[in-house]
């Protein structure tokens, strides 16, 4: 991270296809797989770097070093601020009302070094205090803005401030309840030169909001395949890693696993550690004196081959748009488990660095959130449309026993090969239904060819049988990579519910199909690359899932009626997000507002993830939004989404990460949070939370979104927080199956029977329920008073149970 806060520096393809009966319009590169997620992410890696604040033209630029509010709702702030047409004072706004004033008079000699160029340098500091008012129990925003001589005004810093018993708010229902790991929702937050300052200022813009189950953390990529003894020591992995090496001009690695171990142990500071031996691992540049990968790559025997035979050069994409700082990008290593060379090297360093990583998850377990494995495995994604891949010689003997069940897959895949005997097909095919799928007449095995022409424009390729079969296998593959992976990392003691993939899952563009879901999901009209959901939770992990623009947001389109988070937790019911953003990878000058950040948080927690990894604190600040260089989707400071987390922890304050939890926009903004009055009612998001209206027969009912999965026993309560209503309001709850009627789960009874704290009124839930171990789908809250009141519901909150969440089955 480079700031220097303090002195104030702050095409896609497309093909076309008519067919006789109807036209189709096949966007080669706008795919919800490899193709176009690879491409977005040459963009990503080639600018998310340190961005210099500059000044837009005619703006003003500052920074606020201090911003402390008192617990009787004093605000002292401090900072500079700068302007070309003059900067004059500094006003504070709470909620959007000006509340106070700050001159700008105080001498800062360092300020007017960086900027002497813009007038009043020299005396551009403000230090005071401000009044705030109360905020009711409701999320308030704090807004420091810069006014010129003008008028105009530029907003230094945005952010979130809360009344204090946010700290208390949840303490109640947590009394008596034993806590673990499992209870615990992190932010493990992304970024690099970690022994050089790149994680300074997490702990200082999130601690104070951290709680015993939410807390904040670093994630860092340990290159394990790079970071070695070199070929002097046979490559193998060395944690102490000198940072100094360069390849070019640029470093061979920015972090070493012991300098990450010593700051998260100095720093107390949760570290989540990303084992990368894959694409981007050796992209940035050639260093085959230390990365036994770009040793490897040099055997083309060992590579990805494309439908032409060919290995393409490590180069090939280097003039690309975006990739000029991951230049290496155009050949990478097969995944057939015949490669017995590069599996030697990559299981043998995995383990050592995941043994290293164990040693430290042992002694300090507070620290450890867990690995995730190498980001984004595909059939090489970058010439996707172009060039298909893989048909590598071992690769195609794979194709032919699986389809066979033979070889590997009935334990005689020979010298360095695993046994495959549990990936067996249900069905093997003999040759002639190979013959009757092809088209074709192979008379042996040898001769059994997968398709290499995939013709847009001739026909619909993907729903050929024979192409059906190869997709299957491709994914088999990505699956049975991580799998190994996983299971190499378990090995060596690190438990299973701590291993985590890194699989990318892009919106489908409008004509494209939704990626698979399931391993044997039709085949699609692009290259996926062989990636779908059930393919990348790994066999002796969970899934890690990358996550940016509507895919954070839980708004693309799917295979079925299933949202993307369903299936997330369908296939890895405690899944993770490894790499994130709510910013869109296709659109890098628009930064995310705050709406989407708040949603998707609320969502990715509902539906089970155990933690959040946004990218980046390295990348581009808030700050810089508008000028040259700037990238949203790798902007987490000072950015709306930040904010965002700020709020979700404030709101989670110790609410066990299993919760289920809804605050309607928590006071920042208005959000129903999906729930909507049933037929005849009235539901409005206010700033205040959700407003009911009771109707002429003093009824109104609240249906919560769908897909809740709601077990069993899973809950024990529900915490509502509500005002008004009357004397005499009455609360009925019900439930719903997927498809079913409505049935009772908690009878109508008035609301102030139940017990109130500051969370709201504690309402029991049954042991069991009348829909037995069917889960239920959606909940109804039946609200009954006087005619014409209102009722303002603020939180609405499923409270898990007492029983031990460690206990349940690692999935």
């Amino acid at each position: 991270m480079d700031e220097n806060k303090r002195s104030g520096r702050q095409g896609s393809e497309a093909g076309r296809w008519l067919g006789a009966i109807l036209a189709m319009v096949v966007l080669t590169t706008l795919a919800g797989g490899g193709g176009l997620w690879a491409r977005a992410k040459l963009q990503t890696v080639a600018t998310a770097k340190p961005v210099d604040v500059t000044a837009p033209t005619g703006r003003a630029i500052g920074y606020v070093e201090a911003f402390r509010l008192s617990a009787g709702g004093t605000l002292h702030i401090q900072g500079w601020a700068v302007s070309p047409d003059v900067a004059r004072a500094v006003e504070v706004f709470v909620n959007g009302r000006s509340q106070g004033t700050l001159l700008l008079e105080l001498s800062r000699p360092d300020v007017a070094a960086a900027h002497s160029d813009l007038p009043g340098s020299a005396e551009s500091g403000f230090s005071g205090d401000v009044v705030i008012p109360s905020l009711r129990q409701r999320m308030g925003s704090v807004e420091v803005v810069v006014v010129d001589r003008k008028g105009l005004k530029t907003t230094l810093l945005r952010q979130s401030v809360y009344p204090d018993d946010y700290r208390t708010r949840w303490h109640d229902p947590l009394q008596g309840r034993s806590l673990d790991s499992n209870d615990v929702f992190y932010f493990p937050i992304a970024t690099s030169h970690v022994g050089e300052g790149g994680a300074e200022g997490i702990r200082e813009t999130f601690a104070p909001y951290e709680s015993r189950t939410v807390k904040v953390g670093i994630r860092v990529q340990i290159l394990y395949m790079r970071t070695t003894t070199g070929a002097s020591g046979d490559y193998a992995f060395d944690p102490d890693f000198a940072l100094d090496k360069k390849c070019g001009e640029r470093f061979v690695a920015e972090d070493s696993l012991n300098r990450v171990m010593r700051f998260a142990i100095e720093q107390k500071m949760p570290v989540l550690f990303t084992l990368n031996a894959g694409f981007w691992a050796d992209a940035p540049c050639d260093a085959p004196q230390w990365d036994i990968n770009d040793v490897l790559e040099q055997d083309e025997n060992l590579c990805q081959w494309n439908e032409k035979n060919q290995v393409m050069p490590d180069k090939a994409l280097a003039a690309q748009p975006g990739s000029f700082d991951s230049p290496e990008l155009g050949r990478s290593l097969s995944l057939n488990v015949f490669a017995e060379r590069a599996r030697f090297y990559k299981r043998r360093n995995l383990q050592q660095a995941s043994a290293i990583i164990q040693r430290f998850a042992t002694q300090h377990p507070d620290l450890f959130i867990g690995v995730n494995l190498d980001p984004d495995v595909y059939m090489n994604p970058f010439f996707e449309g172009r060039q298909w891949y893989d048909y590598n010689p071992q690769t195609l003997r794979q194709f032919r026993d699986w389809l066979q069940g033979t070889g590997a897959y009935a334990g005689a895949g020979g010298p360095g090969a695993p046994d495959l005997s549990a990936y067996r097909r249900q069905r093997v095919l003999t040759l002639e239904d190979v013959n009757r799928l092809t088209g074709k007449r192979y008379d042996n095995w040898r001769d059994v060819d997968p398709p290499r022409k995939f013709p847009t424009q001739v026909s619909q390729f993907w729903k050929d049988p024979w192409t059906q079969e190869w997709e299957h296998f491709r994914r088999h593959l990505v699956k049975l990579h991580y799998d190994e992976l996983s299971q190499w990392v378990a090995q060596t003691g690190v438990p299973a519910n701590r291993i985590y993939s890194s699989q990318g899952f892009m919106p489908p563009g409008e004509l494209i199909d939704p990626f698979p879901v399931r391993l044997d999901s039709p085949a699609k009209n692009y290259d996926s690359g062989g990636m779908s959901i059930e393919g990348s939770v790994p066999a002796q992990g969970r899934l890690g899932a990358i996550i940016y623009g509507n895919s954070a947001v839980n708004a693309i389109r799917m295979e079925g009626r299933t949202s993307l988070f369903s299936e997330f937790r369908r296939f890895s019911p405690q899944w993770a997000v490894v790499e994130y953003n709510t910013a869109d990878l296709l659109h890098p000058q628009r930064m995310a507002p705050y709406d989407q950040a708040y949603r998707s948080l609320r969502d990715v927690s509902n539906f089970g993830a155990r933690f959040i990894s946004p990218m980046a604190w390295n990348g581009s600040p808030g700050e810089t939004a508008g000028s040259k260089g700037y990238v949203s989707y790798t902007s987490l400071r000072r950015t709306p989404l930040e904010e965002a987390i700020q709020q979700f922890m404030m709101s989670r304050y110790d609410l066990p990460r299993s919760a289920r939890l809804w605050t309607f926009g928590a006071g920042m903004h208005r959000d129903t949070d999906q729930w909507q009055a049933d037929a005849g009612g009235q539901a409005s998001a206010t700033v205040e939370g959700l407003r009911l209206q009771l109707g002429g027969d003093g009824r109104v009912s609240v249906v919560s979104p769908s897909e809740l999965d709601v077990r069993s026993g899973a809950f024990d309560a529900l915490i509502v927080q509500a005002e008004g209503g009357g004397n005499g309001l009455q609360l009925g709850v019900d439930m719903q199956a997927e498809g079913g009627a409505w049935q009772a789960l908690v009878l109508e009874a008035p609301l102030k029977q139940w017990p109130r704290g500051p969370a709201g009124f504690r309402i029991p839930f049954p042991v069991e329920t009348a829909l037995g171990a069917r889960p239920y789908d959606r909940l109804r809250l039946a609200w009954r008073g006087p005619a014409g009141e209102a009722v303002v519901i603020r939180s609405v909150a499923l409270y898990p149970s007492r029983r031990d969440a460690s206990a349940q089955p690692a999935r």
